[in-house]
């Protein structure tokens, strides 16, 4: 599935992200919990030893694992690196490399794939005695090889040579959750496509269904003479804000708060790429390591928007997801492509 395939009321619900683990290692859960946290869970959790008792106070426990980590604002994967800490807090979605050896081994270590490259490997290591479910050890041993994907809070170490992650939980992004309310049930299995949304559900932006395009030419030719300056100057005007001067240092190209997603206000901040390098937007044009990308998403903003006079890759749409949408926290992005930006631009006559 991807976001088209869900309603543009599914795409702007802001959801809980809750974490279907297939994997928990409850002591370590316990312990980042604080004494509140600890307390809450005494106080709440049900009484007895069968299945349906002791699942409930898992997703009991990591419910309260990822609120603890909304109000220390626990960072990204990527973001967590990248702090310079001998040991880091982080909540994260990623590939994993596939690990046959969780149904044999005591002990395994495990590799996180990212499109992003870092001054070393980034690689789980876990007792496999901490595994929960049947299923949680499949997608753990055949990780990308059959595109699951494992949203992860944990602790990340910096060791010589790599950086060695203490899973606290893992399992499948999940939106099956009371807090995501009487259709909870309905969205289960959209835990791996919820986060994006499309340029036709800001509403303004939405008049580009009007537009239609019969060839890239069309576009194309529109797009690679369109410089950076000349859209960022074009989509201030649609929410009557002002433009900054660029400079090196700066967190996004253009920041509003007059942004609106079906009707509800939003904040927004865009990163734009204008037509230097006129072909796919590839993560080598987002500067080192990504890092106008990782700026883009530290901004604050409700939506991360990513622009571009061409096509966006794959790697930087992923890249922007990984940093954008995660465990217990409500943050949405948008990639909006030359063609796109081509319909917005002709849709209100700025062409």
């Amino acid at each position: 599935m991807t976001a088209r395939d869900l309603t543009a009321e599914q795409r702007a619900a802001d959801y809980f992200h809750h974490i279907d683990m297939g994997f928990l290692n409850r002591r370590l859960c316990m312990s980042a919990l604080m004494q509140d946290g600890r307390a809450f869970y005494a106080q709440n959790a049900r009484v007895g030893h069968d299945h349906l008792t002791r699942l409930s106070n898992d997703h009991l426990l990591v419910t309260l694992l990822l609120d603890r980590c909304d109000s220390v604002g626990a960072p990204t994967l990527i973001e967590a690196v990248g702090k310079g800490k001998p040991k880091y807090l982080f909540r994260s979605t990623h590939a994993l490399a596939p690990c046959p050896e969780v149904y044999t081994a005591e002990r395994v270590t495990q590799q996180v794939l990212t499109d992003i490259e870092l001054d070393k490997p980034l690689r789980l290591s876990y007792h496999t005695e901490h595994i929960v479910s049947s299923t949680g050890k499949m997608m753990l041993a055949q990780g990308s090889d059959d595109n699951y994907l494992e949203s992860i809070v944990g602790l990340v170490h910096d060791k010589d040579g790599r950086w060695e992650i203490e899973p606290l939980v893992m399992g499948a992004p999940w939106l099956d959750h009371p807090r995501n309310g009487k259709h909870s049930g309905d969205l289960m299995w959209l835990g791996r496509d919820f986060g994006e949304i499309l340029a036709e559900d800001i509403d303004e932006f939405s008049n580009l269904t009007d537009v239609k395009v019969t060839s890239a030419d069309e576009w194309m030719s529109v797009m690679r003479d369109l410089s950076e300056e000349d859209v960022k100057q074009k989509i201030a005007t649609l929410f009557a804000e002002p433009t900054k001067k660029d400079w090196g240092g700066e967190r996004n190209d253009l920041f509003t708060a007059q942004m609106h997603v079906l009707g509800g206000r939003r904040t927004a901040a865009f990163l734009l790429k204008g037509p230097t390098n006129f072909r796919e937007m590839t993560l080598d044009m987002c500067g080192k390591r990504a890092d106008q990308v990782l700026r883009l998403t530290e901004s604050g903003a409700d939506i991360s928007v990513v622009q571009h006079s061409h096509q966006i890759g794959e790697a930087v749409r992923s890249t922007l997801r990984q940093l954008t949408v995660t465990p217990g926290r409500a943050k949405k992005y948008c990639t909006i492509d030359g063609q796109t930006t081509y319909r917005i631009l002709k849709a209100n006559k700025l062409l």
